[in-house]
């Protein structure tokens, strides 16, 4: 990921060929402690499986470290997104819910007015 981000908060959020990026830097062990949240609404409802269809969009969740990567005081997590045209999406950090949890607080940034490559206008 490159140039200036699509969202700010605690990580920085970069969309780049069809995936979505969060970055921290400087980052520690303990930033990595979490779920990543993201739900994707799409251009056109009929991109969605049948049984998401009423809910208008794609909810995607993975752990923080089952997709990142820690370097030189930096973090990385990559997730792959849907492939079809996306309108919006809405990614976060659920904080960890294990008993005694000390580790940053949860956080959430919109990410709207996306178009694919190909995509009709909006």
């Amino acid at each position: 990921a490159s140039g200036d981000p699509a969202a700010r908060s605690d990580f920085d959020v970069y969309l780049d060929d069809g995936a979505l990026f969060h970055v921290k830097e400087p980052c520690v062990q303990e930033d990595a402690g979490f779920a990543i949240s993201v739900q994707v609404v799409p251009e056109d409802l009929k991109d969605l499986p049948g049984w998401r269809r009423r809910y208008g969009s794609e909810k995607l969740r993975t752990r923080f470290q089952h997709i990142s990567v820690l370097f030189e005081g930096k973090c990385m997590a990559i997730l792959s997104l849907p492939d079809y045209p996306i309108s919006s999406i809405t990614t976060g950090q659920d904080p960890d819910q294990r008993p005694g949890w000390e580790g940053p607080p949860g956080w959430e940034v919109e990410i709207g007015g996306l178009r694919r490559p190909g995509s009709p206008p909006l």
